[in-house]
């Protein structure tokens, strides 16, 4: 790149061998790697890799389950089995909400199919019977009145009322009547045992 005052750039020449550079390697390592004898190298760096590291990592995972378990706290297998659980009450709720909507399909056909027949057989019955109440009320009405009357049952009687017994005042007012023999034979002889006495 040309500077526009005229002056040249001294690292033009230093970018344009850094292209050049990283194209030629971009060229070679592409074809390295689609290569089927780099795929073997690499499969088999990678297998030396697990085998070798595998006795570290089961040892890290088994402490790893142990810190765990002491602090109370769920592993990768708890979360796993979990998730497992979740997944089978999904699919039985899909189950039951399929089953409830085929339920709900089948009584409502038939509750609409019952209703459709309870309104056909009671139309006919409606219209049977207003036909037979207009032709048969003259005769209706020439029984009803043909019809001998039931006898109306019997007052109850009244009962009296209780006597009322008279007030003070009503006994003062009321003229003395004479006494019986008996009554006044017994008056006689309290007088008489009373004037003794005094």
């Amino acid at each position: 790149m040309s500077n526009p005052q005229g002056k040249t750039d001294p690292l033009e020449q230093w970018r344009e061998l850094r292209d050049t550079y990283m194209d030629i390697w971009a060229k070679a390592s592409g074809e390295a790697v689609n290569s089927d004898s780099y795929a073997q190298a690499s499969g088999a760096m990678l297998e030396a890799f697990l085998t070798t590291s595998s006795p570290y990592r089961d040892a890290q995972k088994k402490a790893m389950v142990s810190a765990l378990e002491q602090y109370n706290m769920p592993s990768r297998d708890d979360y796993v089995r979990l998730a497992e659980r979740m997944g089978n009450m999904e699919l039985l709720l899909d189950d039951m909400d399929a089953k409830l909507r085929q339920v709900y399909q089948l009584v409502s056909r038939v509750s609409v199919q019952t209703a459709n027949v309870a309104h056909m057989t009671s139309r006919p019955v409606a219209l049977a019977a207003e036909t037979s109440a207009t032709e048969e009320l003259p005769a209706a009405s020439k029984f009803v009145a043909s019809e001998p009357k039931e006898p109306e049952p019997p007052a109850k009687p009244k009962l009296a009322a209780p006597p009322q017994r008279p007030t003070v005042a009503e006994q003062a007012a009321a003229p003395q009547r004479a006494p019986k023999n008996g009554q006044a034979t017994k008056s006689k002889a309290r007088t008489k045992t009373t004037k003794k006495e005094v």
